[in-house]
């Protein structure tokens, strides 16, 4: 047996112990960090080989009791998003920075809900202005009439107030977006 084996099967156990004590609970949250500022962590292939079978059998648990997975993940993740859906993830939540618009608008936008995690590295630096702008600019790229986009933002204790203030506020304006 491998130490993927053993992590996975710790992970089943686990994964139905809070989906049998989570009865009313629709979304089970997962958070695992798959990637680093610029790639994957291992190779795609080998994240293929080992990280996929054992996300489906750990997800599956989840699926079988009619819930959904959401998944967190830090990391530049997309070369393996259509394999995180493939496995079961209902719901991904992606950075930003580390995944890029484009790669995120190609893999994800129309084929997987996201809950996408705005640039929390700029918000400490960034005028309200380009606060205002990167917020839009994700939506207005990420928005379908149909839905799939959640945005969530992230504020250490660097973020001065008046970016948080934007933030908050933008956030609330762009939630009415309608393309």
């Amino acid at each position: 047996m491998h130490l993927i084996d053993i992590v996975r099967d710790y992970n089943i156990r686990q994964t139905q112990i809070i989906v049998n004590n989570s009865p009313d609970q629709e979304v089970i949250v997962f958070g695992d960090d798959n990637g680093m500022q610029h790639s994957l962590l291992i190779s795609p292939d080998t994240w293929r080989k080992y990280m996929k079978p054992a996300y489906t059998a750990i997800y599956d648990v989840v699926h079988r009791a009619g819930k959904m997975v959401y998944m967190h993940t830090d990391g530049c993740i997309w070369p393996v998003i259509q394999d995180m859906k493939e496995a079961g993830v209902n719901v991904l939540n992606p950075q930003i920075r580390a995944n890029g618009l484009q790669h995120l608008m190609d893999t994800c936008k129309g084929k997987i809900c996201i809950d996408l995690d705005l640039d929390r590295q700029l918000f400490p630096f960034a005028t309200p202005k380009q606060i205002e702008e990167h917020i839009e600019e994700c939506v207005r790229a990420m928005y379908m009439p149909e839905g799939g986009l959640m945005l969530v933002a992230e504020c250490a204790a660097d973020v001065p107030l008046e970016n948080i203030e934007t933030i908050c506020c933008t956030l609330e304006r762009m939630r009415n977006f309608k393309g």
